[in-house]
């Protein structure tokens, strides 16, 4: 698993996507099918040398990388007089970092709509050492290789925008704080890691790895359970409504479960929430 390191300026830090919520940055799964569609489309129009070069796009520079975080360029700080000033200053190299730092961030979102037409080019770089940009909150490794592992982990977990909050722990059914599964490990641990992950699961289509990422996640939050109701809503409900879109994309006749859970959603049926899930009474 990537080292991870919690970092004080990570609030200006920020990773390559933009973003803060949870760890995932602004990267967030398709939600619709035009989306999906759309996307599809896209990864059947690019050719294998524009994929390899979105990768070499990663490239931040050509040094090692310093696994430093990288701050972000484009953040704007205010000075004694009150004017919002960019971080690095204007001068013709803070705009050429600025450049680069915007083009590792575009190829990153580019691979990721790819889906898993990219999964293969991203897999022979995660060795790839050269410096790239930080692409996940609160984890300090920023090599290209960090960034094609945390690409492909963020298309394979494809947790909805609903689920959790940011943070590194939540309490559970026992009323204690537990970390969130997400920072505790990855669903590619037990096979030794990614590579080995894929190999082990290379009979399954794109969304039935997804559909197994969810699972892993799920399994673990369940497993903590729900102090309330509310965090049964926000922190497990979300992952069990998700593998069953995922398994409906799939082919599996999943639609009464489905509209069930997304009835017991929007209408908080705090009544049908398992009570294995919650304290006892």
């Amino acid at each position: 698993m990537r080292k991870l390191a919690f970092v004080l300026l990570i609030g200006i830090l920020l990773s390559g996507c933009n973003g803060g919520d949870s760890d995932r940055s602004s990267i967030h799964s398709s939600e619709s099918p035009a989306a999906d569609a759309t996307a599809t489309a896209a990864a059947k129009s690019i050719s294998d040398a524009e994929i390899r070069q979105l990768i070499e796009q990663l490239v931040f520079s050509h040094d090692d990388a310093s696994n430093q975080p990288i701050i972000n360029p484009n953040i704007k700080v205010v000075d004694s007089e009150g004017n919002a000033q960019l971080i690095n200053g204007e001068s013709e190299d803070a705009e050429r970092r600025r450049e680069k730092f915007n083009s590792c961030q575009e190829a990153f979102n580019k691979l990721y709509e790819l889906k898993g037409a990219s999964i293969p080019f991203l897999v022979e770089h995660l060795d790839d050492e050269r410096q790239s940009i930080n692409f996940r909150n609160h984890y300090t490794g920023n090599s290209v290789g960090d960034a094609c592992f945390w690409n492909i982990y963020f298309q394979l977990q494809d947790r909805p925008r609903d689920y959790s909050r940011y943070g590194y722990s939540r309490k559970g059914r026992d009323g204690k704080d537990h970390p969130k599964p997400y920072w505790e490990g990855t669903p590619f641990d037990d096979a030794g890691g990614l590579k080995e992950w894929l190999e082990q699961n290379n009979g399954l289509n794109y969304v039935e790895m997804q559909i197994k990422c969810l699972q892993w996640l799920l399994d673990r939050e369940k497993e903590i359970g729900a102090p309330d109701a509310d965090s049964y809503f926000l922190d497990i409900l979300p992952l069990e409504i998700r593998i069953l879109e995922r398994r409906l994309e799939n082919g599996d006749d999943v639609t009464v479960e489905l509209e069930r859970l997304i009835n017991l959603r929007d209408k908080k049926r705090v009544d049908q929430i398992p009570s294995g899930l919650l304290p006892e009474k």
